[in-house]
């Protein structure tokens, strides 16, 4: 069907009326829209509308942006939210750059606050412009403490220390990680030899251990330094030296790094190694057969408990309380190890403390004895290798000494 649109003209009558004309122009008055019936056109356009107010519900949902933390930070959200309100830390840092970098990320990425890394030596941590000190001896944290240069602050995860010692009674630092002299054992061979590992430093002058101790060089390793020095800490300087030069039947090489035996102990080149507990965790950590061991000496051992602390000149001291949450949280724990750092954990959660299950009381890492009495560890040093070269010790054998 189809439907015109009317012509109106107007003209007069023979009475002078006017009078008024319709007629069709032919043009129609209504044109079929183009692209279906008009029910199906509003259809279309409500599911669109549909589709659209779904999309925006969605959207909605996507956009939530609550903060989420691990869940070693569950109950902490009141003082998560005052810390992002301060906005800032800066973290004064003492050791590996690239680790403490990633630490400051890592607390950045957590909590979104802006994280500042100031490298400092721990002689300049009593004067540091900062909010912690990060990478500090425990030693070193109890003088500052002392002088009145460090706050107080227990943090929740104080709790999930392995030993409380590795805390501060007062609150003034707490260790995050801890190393020391140990002794390194392929137990496997040993049991194929039927000799049980040792157990203490005397144990190591035992026959049965001839020329199976893999031992750092006196000369120019630190670990070297510390075995003598620990010799004449517990025996007196005499019977230390004394004791050395006895040692000397046991010991197979004197390596010229600290960590030399590391993959050789798997391999079982090496039997018995004295070096750095942080050394013999990364060699466990690669073992797979389970046959390596550490042993901490039962007298004692040299070793150093790694810190953080909150500087009394802090300006954003909730930022600061967080930090310590987050150095005693598995997360800074397991970042440690993936930046190659086997400094033992000193809380039980740590993923390395979980593999290994070495753990190391703190009572043990100041060996007895009268430093007093003992003159530095250069001097020591230099009376041993002549000690040892009186009793007939070749010390400038290349097939043994200073082996890479």
């Amino acid at each position: 069907m189809r439907y015109f649109v009317p012509r109106l003209s107007t003209e007069f009558d023979s009475h002078g009326s006017l009078r008024y004309n319709v007629r069709e122009s032919g043009r129609p008055l209504f044109r079929r829209p183009q692209g279906g019936p008009p029910m199906k056109r509003m259809l279309t356009a409500v599911l669109a509308l549909l589709l659209a107010l779904s999309l925006c519900a969605c959207g909605a949902q996507d956009t939530d942006d609550t903060p989420t933390y691990p869940a070693a930070f569950s109950g902490l959200e009141t003082l998560i939210d005052t810390a992002r309100e301060e906005g800032r830390l800066t973290v004064c840092g003492t050791g590996d750059e690239a680790y403490m970098t990633a630490l400051c990320e890592k607390f950045e990425e957590l909590f979104d606050i802006k994280t500042t890394y100031r490298a400092i030596t721990a002689a300049q941590a009593g004067s540091a412009r900062g909010d912690v000190w990060f990478g500090g001896s425990a030693d070193t944290c109890r003088t500052l403490a002392a002088d009145g240069k460090l706050l107080t602050y227990t943090p929740v995860h104080a709790a999930d220390l392995t030993n409380a010692a590795y805390g501060d009674a007062d609150g003034y630092w707490y260790g995050v990680s801890v190393d020391a002299v140990v002794f390194a054992v392929n137990s496997d061979v040993l049991r194929r030899m039927t000799i049980s590992a040792p157990k203490d430093w005397a144990d190591l002058t035992d026959p049965v251990y001839q020329e199976l101790i893999w031992l750092p060089t006196y000369r120019s390793t630190e670990i070297g330094r510390l075995t003598a020095y620990s010799a004449a800490l517990r025996l007196g300087r005499d019977k230390g030296l004394d004791y050395l030069t006895a040692l000397d039947t046991s010991v197979q090489f004197y390596t010229a790094a600290d960590d030399t035996f590391v993959k050789c102990l798997s391999t079982g080149e090496c039997v018995i190694a004295v070096g750095w507990l942080h050394d013999g965790l990364s060699a466990l950590s690669a073992d797979t057969s389970g046959d390596l061991h550490l042993i901490i000496p039962a007298s004692g051992t040299f070793g150093q408990v790694t810190a953080s602390a909150i500087l009394s000149g802090a300006s954003h001291t909730a930022a600061a309380q967080l930090w310590q949450e987050f150095v005693l949280s598995p997360a800074c724990a397991d970042l440690a190890e993936a930046h190659g750092d086997y400094r033992l954990p000193t809380i039980g959660s740590a993923d390395l403390v979980q593999r290994t299950g070495v753990t190391l009381d703190p009572s043990l890492l100041s060996p007895t004895g009268d430093a007093d009495t003992i003159e530095d560890k250069e001097t020591l040093v230099s009376d041993l290798i002549e000690t040892l070269t009186d009793a007939g010790i070749d010390t400038e054998d290349t097939a043994r000494w200073n082996v890479a």
